[in-house]
């Protein structure tokens, strides 16, 4: 996805969410109203997911960061059940059946069979579809172990802190704002936008041909 080019290190991170927001918005409502089948929802999914890394990386120049805690095998954050927009449970399928070997493929099907107790496409305590994790994925973070394996996720109890806020909690309510702007067109283009479980998505869609298709007729 192109850039509007690259915010001044004095801009204000809110004004910078925002443009950026307004570009996802034109972004998602050009390329959905054009998608007639799975291909042109992934290459959507994608191209929302790369401006968010654009916020991301841009955020940790415009605000403070904090060092992180997260690190690869933590995965405190997984061992839950994953909400997403449908549009990015169609591209973690689709990640997964193009790049697991037939092996991995099937043990995910096999999780998916039941109810799992953490994310199904959590593979030896890391992220099996880590560059197009869902957008809600990306939001968690945790600036101290201890805490985080206690399950106190994202300064939950601080709240929107504005332009004060460090890169990563900036991140978060950017993510979370974008995630609803996107319901908010889906329902507007006759699509059933609200969160799915990821688990009961990734096995409707891995059972059932045509799923992105009819979704975006306006199936469930």
């Amino acid at each position: 996805m192109n850039s509007d080019g690259p915010a001044p290190y004095d801009a204000s991170p809110l004004a910078y969410m925002r443009q950026k927001m307004d570009q996802a918005d034109s972004t998602f409502r050009r390329d959905l109203q054009a998608a007639t089948g799975e291909a042109d929802l992934v290459l959507l999914a994608r191209r929302i997911l790369q401006l968010c890394d654009e916020v991301a990386e841009t955020l940790k120049r415009l605000s403070p960061t904090a060092p992180l805690a997260c690190t690869k095998g933590c995965d405190t954050c997984c061992h839950s059940l994953v909400q997403v927009n449908p549009l990015f449970a169609i591209l973690a399928v689709h990640e997964a059946w193009h790049t697991f070997p037939p092996e991995r493929l099937q043990l995910l099907k096999e999780r998916l069979a039941s109810p799992p107790a953490f994310c199904p496409f959590l593979f030896d305590g890391s992220c099996s579809i880590y560059a197009a994790r869902p957008m809600v994925c990306r939001g968690y973070y945790s600036l101290n172990f201890d805490l985080c394996r206690q399950g106190e996720f994202c300064e939950k109890h601080l709240g929107y802190q504005g332009d004060q806020a460090h890169a990563a909690h900036q991140f978060m309510i950017f993510l979370f704002a974008l995630e609803k702007r996107l319901e908010s067109i889906e329902t507007e283009f006759g699509l059933q936008g609200d969160p799915v479980f990821l688990n009961m998505a990734a096995r409707t869609l891995l059972e059932t041909p045509g799923a992105p298709e009819r979704w975006l007729a306006g199936a469930r």
